[in-house]
């Protein structure tokens, strides 16, 4: 029998949505990309410096809001020419609708909500994007509270915002469930005091999500 609010240890369950909700976004990532023709090995160099816990760099400041979109394309481009096409909307290019959003999540998150759950969505994101992530969401019905990084000037793996989604939640850090693709995130949660796992493909997660339920 499927574990209900009042027989967890658990009180939220908080989701991330690229590459929980939706596909993978690596190999979108990948394949855009080389679509746009950008030079590998260039590419290669920008992403082994780039750190998702680094506060200054440029994306960074773009998911905290901090940056305007066209100041980071522009950035991008004269950084790294073609690499600045995925984020921009007017691009036949731009990553967010090409991530396809899995039915089967959602229908657990439906689920998990019916099963006394408060629901989280915790995603790092740009404003210019929350169209896609709303059209392809039932928001209001799926979630008992959104935060959108470039919204409240804050970011994952920033310990801040674990506490901020809990206290919107109104429960206490140790009584969320957190689930994201991307390991620093992950273990940023963990040290704010939540339960987290660490998705690689979404579907198999949800088996790892139903077990860590029926532990608690």
């Amino acid at each position: 029998m499927a574990v209900t609010s009042s027989q967890s240890q658990f009180d939220a369950i908080v989701f991330d949505w690229g590459g929980v909700i939706t596909v993978p976004p690596g190999p979108v990532v990948n394949r855009l990309y080389r679509d746009t023709g950008v030079d590998q090995k260039k590419l290669k160099d920008r992403q082994d410096r780039y750190r998702d816990d680094d506060p200054d760099s440029q994306f960074a400041k773009l998911e905290r809001g901090e940056l305007a979109l066209e100041d980071y394309l522009h950035w991008s481009r004269d950084d790294l020419p073609g690499a600045e096409l995925i984020w921009d909307p007017s691009s036949p290019h731009f990553l967010f609708p090409q991530l396809t959003v899995m039915s089967e999540v959602v229908d657990r998150i439906s689920e998990l909500r019916e099963r006394g759950f408060l629901i989280g969505l915790l995603s790092n994101n740009i404003a210019e994007a929350w169209p896609v992530v709303a059209r392809g969401l039932a928001l209001q019905e799926l979630f008992h509270v959104v935060v959108n990084s470039a919204f409240v000037g804050m970011r994952k793996p920033e310990h801040r915002i674990y506490f901020h989604i809990a206290d919107e939640l109104g429960v206490p850090v140790e009584r969320v469930l957190f689930l994201d693709d991307n390991r620093t995130n992950v273990e940023a949660a963990i040290a704010c005091g939540m339960h987290a796992i660490e998705v690689k493909q979404p579907i198999p997660a949800l088996g790892s999500l139903e077990r860590k339920l029926e532990n608690s």
